[in-house]
């Protein structure tokens, strides 16, 4: 996604990624663009309940969806010391009833969720966290630039009109990016 102005994306997903589960991120991203090749698409495991699957991420997806708007995934890479772990998960779950196996060729490691992506891109972009509000839940409305901060690394965003106050400004460095895919999210175990 070299080159893409971010004043064209209304909503994204942004979210911190690093090391995890025992995995540098080079290594999360090889494994991952291989899943892609295999299966045509990358479930992206995380956790928190910032972004729950059922209440926040598909809800705000579909919604988005509807107003002719795709949904981006930004990763701001991190310095993350998560630890190793053997859990794998083994089925998924789109509405958190029914249950599927993980289609053979995707590996999600020490996670409960994971974004459902196509093919991820690489590219580096500045995007102003000021510019945008928390699109679903509680903490709806609230300023990006306030919201993500300390143990909040990740949420759906909606960008705003108008410009940003002076001395407001969050610029974050983004390198990596990938459209949300239908289901968008699910819950795995």
């Amino acid at each position: 996604m070299t080159g893409i102005i971010v004043a064209d994306l209304p909503a994204i997903v942004f979210m911190k990624v690093g090391r995890h589960a025992g995995e540098d991120f080079a290594e999360i991203l090889d494994r991952k663009r291989a899943e892609f090749a295999r299966t045509g698409m990358i479930f992206w495991g995380y956790g928190g309940g910032t972004m729950h699957p059922i209440q926040r991420v598909q809800p705000f997806a579909r919604m988005k969806i509807e107003q002719g708007v795709g949904l981006t995934l930004l990763m701001e890479p991190i310095d993350s010391r998560h630890p190793p772990t053997e859990a794998v998960a083994k089925e998924y779950s789109r509405d958190g009833i029914n249950w599927q196996t993980v289609p053979e060729g995707i590996t999600v490691r020490g996670s409960r969720y994971a974004l459902v992506l196509d093919e991820i891109h690489a590219g580096d972009l500045d995007i102003d966290l000021a510019q945008y509000r928390v699109g679903i839940g509680p903490s709806a409305g609230r300023v990006a630039s306030e919201y993500v901060q300390g143990r909040v690394d990740k949420a759906c965003l909606e960008r705003v009109e108008g410009g940003v106050p002076a001395g407001e400004s969050k610029i974050i460095r983004v390198d990596h990016s990938a459209t949300l895919k239908e289901p968008y999210a699910v819950l795995l175990r």
